[in-house]
């Protein structure tokens, strides 16, 4: 992420110490990290005397500064739906992999907050925002349907009609179990009366308000 003042990334970033962190030194002798765990493998033929001396002391110190795949994602969440409905919660799980990024610069980083001329402006990226936005016109765009039910009544019925309102409140015996709230209505999509068998099959779905 870290760039020089061209623009161009700094890649690993290597610092040796010879006396036990006091000074730090850009290790400029070959090199490789690690592919399964954040580390390096010194790969020169030859190591300097300064390298030999500093580890017989026990004083030999590296860091890297590098960036690395967090365990952590970025995430939005998005509520929708009836406000203190009974009806239960059901969550809706949208996997997005790189399609939206986080990469910022730690505050324990070396290059965090650099005044050095020499460094440019790092290629720190946070769709937050975007991200949010992308979920909220996923629900709005998402069908507005809630439930929906189907009836078979115990003998024929012939009063109702497609469109009609479904209710139900404190004085209905409610023996459809028909859950309700502030924010949906339910409404008779299909009627289909069946002569032989002497019943009416009600479809009911219950949506969101306009």
């Amino acid at each position: 992420m870290t760039t020089d003042n061209q623009g161009r990334s700094l890649g690993y970033y290597l610092q040796v110490s010879y006396d036990d962190g006091l000074s730090w030194w850009q290790y400029l002798d070959a090199f490789n990290t690690l592919i399964d765990e954040c580390g390096v493998w010194l790969s020169s033929e030859r190591l300097g005397t300064d390298m030999w001396e500093a580890l017989l002391k026990g004083c030999l110190r590296f860091r890297i500064t590098a960036s690395v795949i967090s365990d952590n994602r970025l995430s939005a969440s998005v509520a929708d739906g009836p406000v203190d409905s009974v009806v239960p919660v059901v969550e809706h799980i949208l996997t997005l992999p790189r399609q939206f990024k986080y990469c910022k610069v730690s505050g324990q980083s070396i290059f965090a907050n650099s005044t050095d001329p020499m460094l440019g402006v790092p290629n720190e990226v946070d769709d937050s925002d975007a991200l949010y936005e992308f979920v909220r016109h996923a629900v709005a765009a998402s069908s507005e349907v809630f439930e929906t039910i189907d009836i078979q009544t115990q003998s024929l019925a012939y009063d109702y009609r497609v469109g009609d309102k479904v209710c139900s409140g404190a004085q209905s015996r409610d023996l459809l179990a028909y859950r309700r709230d502030n924010r949906s209505t339910g409404r008779i999509v299909r009627v289909r009366m069946d002569f032989r068998n002497q019943c009416t099959y009600l479809k009911i779905v219950r949506r969101r308000k306009s």
